[in-house]
């Protein structure tokens, strides 16, 4: 007989109803009075979320939130996971990146997809297919994080460069600005291996993607191994550095110096670095995240953040009800997105140009405020994330580990995705998730 895990991984991929799913809200609609929801966010996203939530109140008596902060994503986790063991779980919660498949598999969450549809074309399609796992979606997406380059002209203008349009044409400047100036033009903490996600991203890899009898795992895809050989050119050539987010102050200063060309960010991120980039503010553009190959068949690297709804709720169609207002509705994404009293977190509404101009800093850059635009609506237009898949916390977690090697050179970068790959395919068979491919 197939295990527990098993049979709720296979049932999650399927989207078939688990047996732990509760009754939706019509259920218990019938008494007259309001349903009443708990919504639980995270205090690095909660800016805005407490306005959002008074004004939903304001607007819809019949369901009533009650709003509660968690201090980090951990403590989030932490909290869900016991919360659901206890039964008493809120309603609604943002899910901590990387656990939108394993809090299903694992019945913290469940599958929504009786309530929640696109027909209406509200939500972007790239937002709309990242939670969908399968025939099951696992949550309500409410932001994205267009992603795109940020480049420093002073330093590249110095050498008679712009920004570069593809990864090969990015070596060759960078080879350069290395050779004569010690420029760096990648920073790659040891603690974070984004980059090397968000390029096997681009490159079209799935590191997981769920299939008809199991999961195929993806870390040694020809595309990944294509990603990774980016960034192995670029540490062999000492054109990295590995400034920590850790020493916070260290890094705003290496970055603000001049001594980095570029660096790859997001909306959300360029108010924290105006306020910090005193000596170049004004020198920076934005630029399109660098090509696979050809400028016009740009892939731009995202991700997307989703509300997850309890497996325990007895009001699980106005929880979904709630969470698609929270990521569509024009005053309440307002909220989010203001850079002031906001998360200036990025809608994953269809039509997402409205709100470009308010996320974008002023004074950071400069004369090329005008450009900034078409850049972040270029993005969104070519976004592309990978799904998450139902081991990503425990994997990421090794991933750190081994990345750290690789920068040091003590492994190469094909090394360490061919160790995830034999990783990941022992880790989910050691939980009785089928591997398939």
């Amino acid at each position: 007989m197939a295990s527990r895990k098993t049979w709720i991984a296979a049932i999650a991929v399927a989207g078939l109803a688990v047996g732990m799913t509760a009754c939706s809200a019509e259920d218990s609609g019938d008494s007259g009075e309001a349903v009443e929801l708990t919504f639980w966010g995270v205090q690095s996203k909660a800016q805005g979320q407490q306005a959002q939530v008074d004004l939903w109140n304001e607007e819809h008596p019949d369901v009533q939130v009650t709003y509660v902060e968690q201090a980090s994503d951990a403590d989030m986790t932490t909290a869900l996971q016991n919360a659901t063991a206890a039964g008493n779980a809120p309603d609604l919660f943002e899910i901590p990146r990387g656990y939108s498949v394993s809090f299903l598999v694992d019945g913290v969450s469940q599958d929504i997809s009786q309530w929640l549809d696109n027909d209406d074309e509200t939500f972007a399609q790239g937002a709309f297919d990242f939670v969908h796992v399968g025939d099951a979606v696992v949550g309500v997406p409410f932001a994205t994080n267009p992603t795109f380059n940020a480049v420093n002209t002073a330093t590249l203008g110095g050498f008679g460069f712009s920004a570069p349009t593809t990864w090969d044409e990015f070596q060759t400047q960078a080879v350069t600005m290395q050779q004569q100036g010690d420029i760096k033009s990648m920073n790659l903490p040891g603690e974070d291996p984004s980059y090397l996600r968000d390029l096997a991203t681009q490159f079209g890899a799935d590191w997981w993607q769920a299939a008809d009898d199991g999961w195929k795992v993806g870390f040694d895809s020809p595309e990944s191994l294509a990603a990774g050989e980016v960034i192995q050119r670029a540490i062999d050539a000492d054109l990295v550095s590995n400034h920590t987010y850790i020493e916070w102050d260290a890094l705003m200063q290496f970055y603000s110096s001049g001594q980095l060309s570029q660096f790859t960010t997001s909306t959300w991120q360029l108010p924290i670095y105006e306020a910090n980039f005193q000596s170049s503010v004004g020198d920076w553009a934005l630029a399109p995240y660098p090509a696979e190959s050809d400028p016009a068949d740009l892939v731009s690297p995202s991700y997307y953040n989703a509300y997850g709804v309890s497996a325990s709720t007895e009001n699980a169609e106005a929880a979904v009800e709630f969470a698609r207002w929270l990521a569509t509705d024009e005053e309440a994404t307002t909220l989010i997105a203001d850079t002031v009293d906001g998360a200036s977190l990025f809608p994953v509404v269809a039509d997402s140009s409205g709100y470009i101009d308010a996320l974008l800093p002023k004074n950071l850059l400069g004369d090329h405020l005008s450009d900034a635009p078409a850049i972040v609506e270029r993005a969104v237009e070519t976004s592309r994330s990978m799904h998450e898949g139902p081991d990503q916390v425990a994997a990421t977690e090794e991933l750190v580990d081994w990345w750290a090697r690789a920068l040091t050179k003590d492994v190469t970068v094909e090394e360490v995705l061919e160790h995830m790959q034999e990783w990941t395919v022992a880790d989910l068979t050691s939980k009785n998730i089928d591997v398939v491919g």
